[in-house]
């Protein structure tokens, strides 16, 4: 299908001779760990904990996706389940080079952007070796947003880490501004080329913490279980509030329960 007029304007703005726009957007319930430095973000571990989920990844160039529509669960330019790599049981490294001709220093981004919209947990306790799946961003942090969000409704979560807000973010995008080059280390061959072809068009690198499939409450339990596990979290799903809509197959809107930054 040729972009429309307005995803062309789109293009043209996320790109300059200095490197384009690149987004990265994970969705699921996934472990995010950022390294901070003098109260800035230098880096971003993502870990799946061990959860029964099959974890996929896939780079659309040219593509940015407004919150709109990583609100929509059924947003029309959101890739197939088939264009997705399965990830294996290993960690991986998304190492994006910046262009470096610009005077002074780069904006950091403090850890304190951070929405506070997000389950965020006071970090201090060691990790377990209870994951599945780990990522290790190495970029300059532009914007990190979440704009899938879940209620917390009275009685869905128990124990001392529960969440204290009214929200729980289901999905994040982190944006990170004149790339130049990326390096997706642990990936297939093919994948790993493609992204590396294709980065100087910009876009969106979309990791989905669980593929599409159809959730029971005993499988959301142990989502919530296995993430208190890993991060060590007094943290139990008590009850799950009906999903408002006839499908209750997950996807990048509505995936199996939310995420938990230690920051």
């Amino acid at each position: 299908m040729p972009a429309s007029k307005t995803e062309k304007k789109q293009k043209k703005s996320k790109q300059s001779s200095k490197g384009a726009q690149l987004d990265i957007v994970f969705s699921g319930p996934l472990l995010f760990v950022p390294a901070v430095k003098d109260g800035n973000v230098t880096g971003v571990e993502v870990y799946s904990p061990l959860n029964d989920h099959p974890v996929g990844a896939t780079f659309v160039p040219g593509v940015w996706f407004t919150d709109a529509e990583l609100q929509d669960p059924h947003c029309e330019r959101w890739p197939e389940p088939e264009s997705f790599t399965l990830l294996d049981s290993h960690s991986y490294a998304i190492d994006l080079t910046h262009d470096s001709s610009g005077k002074g220093e780069k904006k950091a981004f403090p850890v304190s952007s951070i929405p506070d919209t997000n389950h965020k947990v006071r970090p201090g306790r060691k990790l377990s070796h209870d994951w599945h799946v780990h990522f290790s961003v190495i970029g300059d942090l532009s914007a990190w947003a979440s704009p899938c969000l879940a209620d917390v409704t009275e009685g869905l979560f128990y124990g001392s880490d529960a969440p204290v807000g009214s929200k729980v973010a289901l999905a994040h995008r982190l944006t990170y501004s004149e790339v130049t080059g990326a390096e997706f280390s642990g990936i297939s061959s093919h994948a790993k080329e493609y992204l590396k072809a294709n980065i100087s068009k910009g876009g969106t690198l979309i990791i989905e913490g669980e593929l599409p499939y159809q959730s029971t409450l005993l499988h959301e339990r142990k989502a919530v279980d296995a993430m208190a596990k890993l991060a060590g979290l007094d943290l139990r799903l008590m009850a799950k509030a009906p999903t408002p809509s006839p499908s209750k197959v997950t996807g990048h809107a509505m995936p199996c329960l939310s995420s938990v930054v230690l920051a």
